[in-house]
């Protein structure tokens, strides 16, 4: 595993290694680094029985930490606004190719998380990840965010909040064949996805199936948004169906990988 230090040429900042065995090589480089440690294998890597299917919360991490592919950089401070939070993507965008390691398959499962121990209001992350999202996705990445108190459902359970986290947390990996219900409302997205993982299939194809993926979605959603409509109309279902709105968000499939990592984003948060 190669451990020499990559400095960020935008930031100056220089990533840390969570899981590398020696510790001059970053692990104790912040006093939060322990804690972030602790939710990555006790959380990310655990079975949860709400999670709604079998397995750990995001399968994602156990190969990353196995890997010694898990980066983080702490960004220190309250004033980080959103032009800040904009300029630190731009940083993760750059930096992700440079991380080790490069060479597949091992490179497919890296991650860098860039971490903001001390912000304490989110809506700007939620921002800049919906913002975001599409440049990375046009390259094979999956930009998700994380954060105390996140409500973002899980993909297959939505009472479960997926992204709820101790810190604060913006991440960036490879996109997964499991990606796809998070890619599946935005026709640049599904031909990213198409173009990553069915190369095979001549272009006239995966542009009319891009099309008609799109078209589905529409139209289920529409028909959703109908029956909703129809359910509030009826004094019954009125209490219950509030109660599963509220905080729930507005209608798209979250984002983070039936890997949760760094994607569940795309449904935002009804804070």
């Amino acid at each position: 595993m190669n451990t020499d230090r990559i400095v960020g040429t935008r930031s100056g900042v220089e990533p840390v290694n969570l899981f590398a065995p020696d510790t001059a090589a970053g692990i104790a480089a912040h006093p939060r680094a322990a804690e972030l440690r602790r939710w990555t294998r006790e959380y990310l890597c655990q079975a949860h029985p709400d999670l709604g299917r079998s397995g750990p919360v995001c399968p994602y991490t156990s190969r990353a930490i196995t890997n010694q592919s898990l980066w983080a950089v702490f960004f220190e401070g309250r004033s980080i606004d959103a032009e800040y939070l904009s300029a630190i993507v731009d940083y993760l965008y750059d930096l992700f190719p440079a991380l080790p390691p490069q060479d597949e398959p091992d490179s497919k499962f890296k991650a860098v998380l860039a971490v903001f121990p001390d912000l304490t209001e989110y809506a700007d992350i939620d921002a800049i990840q919906q913002d975001q999202k599409s440049r990375f996705v046009e390259k094979g990445l999956m930009l998700g965010q994380f954060y105390p108190g996140c409500t973002t459902p899980g993909l297959h359970n939505p009472d479960f909040p997926a992204l709820d986290a101790p810190l604060p947390i913006l991440a960036v990996r490879h996109m997964a064949p499991t990606d796809f219900p998070f890619l599946s409302t935005r026709q640049e997205w599904i031909d990213s996805y198409l173009k990553l993982f069915a190369p095979a299939i001549p272009k006239f194809i995966t542009s009319t199936m891009s099309d008609r993926l799109v078209q589905t979605t529409e139209e289920s959603d529409g028909s959703h948004s109908d029956r909703v409509r129809d359910k509030v109309t009826e004094p019954s279902a009125a209490e219950p169906l509030s109660n599963r709105r509220n905080g729930r968000g507005t209608g798209t499939i979250p984002e983070t990988a039936g890997i949760e990592l760094a994607s569940e984003g795309d449904r935002k948060p009804g804070r």
